[in-house]
Parts: C-alpha cells; structure tokens; sequence
C-alpha cells in the first residue's frame, strides 16, 4: 500500500506522526470500540475527548458500536475515507486472512468519509460502524484495524507480512487490540433430588454402558452421575452436570469397568420448576452381548418417579 502521510490515526495519545512510531502500537486511542450503546453526536463527543483514551470493553454475542477519528497533518483541503476491520491476532500478519472482515456502518456503508480544512483539525467518523461480538474460545485474541485512504479509494494490504512494522512506518494506520466480556452461564437449577444405589460388577470385567433418561421432565433442567469410588473404571463413572434440551431423552458414558468393583453410584435431578407428576428419571447400567446382533444386557436399573 502507498504510503498516506496527510492523515494521522494514532498508535498512542503522544503519537504526533513521526515515523517510524515505537511503543506498544496496538491500544490507538482512535480506533474507538465502545460497548453497545452508541454515542448521540459523535463528532461533537470524540472532539471533545480526543486528549483521551476512551476504549471500552465490548460484550460477546451483542452489537457493538465502533468508531473512528484521525488528524489532518497537511495544510489545505484533505478528503479521506476510513475502513475499519476486525482481525483475529493470531493472523495480524497475513492480512488476506481478514481483509474480507470489513465492518460496516449503522447505515450499512463500507466507511466513513471525512474532510479536513486545515491542519491539526481533528476528524471524527459520523457515524459508528457495527460489529456483532463473537464469544472467542479461551485464548483467542481479536483486534480492530482502522485506516484511512484518499477519498474514492480502497485499503490494501499487498506485500504486509509484520503487520506491527505495517502499523510503525504508516501513521494511516490504527490498531486496537480489544477486551472482550463473555455472558454469563445460566444459573445451574437447584438440587431436586438424588439417588444412590450400591452397583457391584461381579466377576467379569467388560466395557459397561452407564445410562440416565427421563420422559416427561421440563426442558432446561439438568441431570449428572457419579460413582463414589472413582479409582478402576476407565474413565471414572461421572457425567457433568449436564442440560435437558428434549423432555424425553438420555445421556450416557462407557466405562472400562474391572472386575470385582464396587461403589455406590449416586444419580441426581436439578430442576426449578415442578416436575410433571410420575415423569420418571432411570440410571441403568447394561452391557452388549458379543453376537452379531447385540442386544443390551442390563445388570442395574433404578428410577426415581417425580
């Protein structure tokens, strides 16, 4: 990309344009996330705050409001459009990975256009542009990547392979890395019941299939299992506490169970709301004969009926 030197997009509040720019690069007071509700006169309010930095966090699975603001650095008119990006960090340094992640704006354009009077004016976008926050699995990392290019023109990313060098000798360039805030988990139900029975496994060691259904429940309940005596099954006899999502179904684990062992296993039921009278909850505890069509061999079946 050609170099465009009449528009400042900081890397820091003391960043004044002089290249090659040093420091951390990636926290631009000017590549602006902030949260999910947006700002009633933009330019007035990041005018207003442009000695500040006023990055907010963002909220997972929510739209997010993004803006943008730069300085003219030359004398005379300067038109210039400014695009904003999301980036995953880990592929800041291959841009053709999220050059198609292009936000756009409340109004749906792919950026904003500014124009400066005279230098050191500073330029605000009008209006923010939108980004629907993902929920990132722990570890991943997201940023927001402003630029500003003449009027009429297009970002370009060709021949960038140290995107952080890209950022340090191009004062065009913005980059936010962002905090994300993740929901919270619903609350678990609270304990309903539990059942415990003794299971022995007798003389034989055999891949068992241990079992919980239900018929009749309400949705969003859950359900787990564990056996008192954690050491020789493999794995150990334990389902999580684990969400109803169909008010008749079942979950289950195989367990490589030794011969000879024995525990109490104890069955449990997290509900807020009441049950339907008689929908019942069964632990069971089966295994597969060896023939060519298996049929299941059950050794345990208890059920609590609501």
């Amino acid at each position: 990309m050609e170099p465009y030197e009449k528009i400042l997009i900081r890397t820091s509040l003391d960043d004044d344009g002089e290249l090659p720019r040093t420091g951390d690069l990636s926290d631009s007071p000017d590549v602006i996330p902030f949260g999910t509700v947006p700002v009633v006169n933009p330019a007035s309010f990041f005018l207003d705050n442009y000695d500040d930095n006023v990055n907010a966090d963002l909220k997972a699975n929510e739209i997010n409001y993004i803006y943008i603001r730069c300085k003219d650095l030359v004398r005379g008119v300067v038109k210039a459009d400014l695009y904003v990006y999301y980036a995953l960090d880990a592929e800041l340094d291959t841009p053709e990975k999220w050059a198609g992640n292009m936000l756009k704006t409340s109004s749906g354009k792919k950026y904003v256009s500014v124009i400066g009077q005279n230098k050191d004016n500073i330029l605000v976008g009008a209006e923010p542009f939108i980004w629907t926050v993902p929920n990132p699995p722990i570890g991943v990392t997201y940023s927001l990547v402003g630029i500003a290019v003449p009027s009429g023109t297009v970002p370009d990313f060709s021949g960038v392979t140290d995107f952080e060098k890209f950022v340090a000798d191009n004062n065009n360039v913005g980059w936010t890395k962002v905090t994300i805030k993740t929901p919270l988990p619903p609350p678990i139900p609270k304990l309903r019941w539990q059942t415990t029975f003794n299971y022995k496994q007798g003389d034989v060691a055999r891949t068992m299939t241990f079992d919980i259904g239900w018929n009749g429940v309400p949705i969003g309940s859950y359900v787990s299992f564990k056996a008192e005596k954690t050491e020789g099954p493999v794995p150990p006899i334990f389902l999580d506490k684990t969400k109803i999502t169909e008010t008749k179904a079942h979950f289950s684990i195989d367990s490589e169970v030794p011969a000879g062992y024995e525990s109490n296993i104890t069955f449990y039921f997290y509900c807020d709301t009441a049950p339907a009278a008689g929908s019942p909850v069964t632990f069971k505890a089966f295994y597969l004969t060896g023939d060519a069509t298996p049929k299941p061999i059950v050794v345990a079946s208890v059920t609590t009926t609501n």
